[in-house]
């Protein structure tokens, strides 16, 4: 059964992808900015969302403990990667490195839960993280997550088998992401 999750996920971001090749209408875009992929600035786009700070998010983060304000999700497949990321705002984008995405998915109530959501949950899975200075682009066929929190930057990685078979310990992390994915998606179909 996680297969067919899995399956599913993984033809949701394919649509999704392919969906964002296309020259966006003013109906598709509403509010949320679709990103064309002549005008791919994934590598940058990328960067300011792992560098975010509490305070340009206007948070006021404990000292005390470590808090999660940010997850960047980045998902390799076919020698793309898909980067999503959702903060404790409720802010959630994703773009890729073929071009294209979404930016500015917060401001739709969807998003705005589920990008919550993901870091309530995330907040649980950071014990399961190892302390990082680099955020590098994950292997083939791998997603890593990269924790935005008060102590610096914390990272975890699986291969996307584990997810598929259910014995990966992030699985529950990488299901509340791609539902944020999806959220994201909906917005830029509407």
């Amino acid at each position: 059964m996680i297969y067919l999750i899995s399956t599913r996920l993984v033809a949701t971001l394919v649509i999704f992808l392919l969906s964002c090749q296309s020259e966006p209408t003013p109906e598709k875009i509403a509010k949320t900015e679709v990103i064309k992929p002549k005008e791919n600035a994934y590598e940058g786009l990328r960067n300011i969302a792992l560098h975010v700070t509490p305070e340009q998010l206007d948070l006021k983060l404990s000292t005390e403990g470590t808090e999660v304000y940010g997850v960047i999700m980045d998902w390799e497949m076919n020698g793309a990667v898909a980067t999503t990321a959702a903060y404790s705002t409720g802010d959630a984008s994703m773009y890729t490195s073929t071009g294209g995405g979404v930016i500015g998915g917060g401001q739709h109530p969807n998003v705005n839960t589920a990008a919550k959501q993901l870091i309530v949950l995330a907040q649980s899975f950071v014990e399961k993280a190892e302390k990082t200075e680099t955020t590098p682009l994950p292997q083939t066929n791998t997603v890593k997550f990269y924790f935005l929190t008060n102590k610096g930057f914390y990272s975890g990685e699986e291969v996307m088998t584990n997810f598929e078979n259910s014995s990966s310990k992030w699985l529950k992390l990488f299901e509340e992401a791609n539902n944020v994915l999806t959220e994201l998606r909906k917005t830029s179909e509407k």
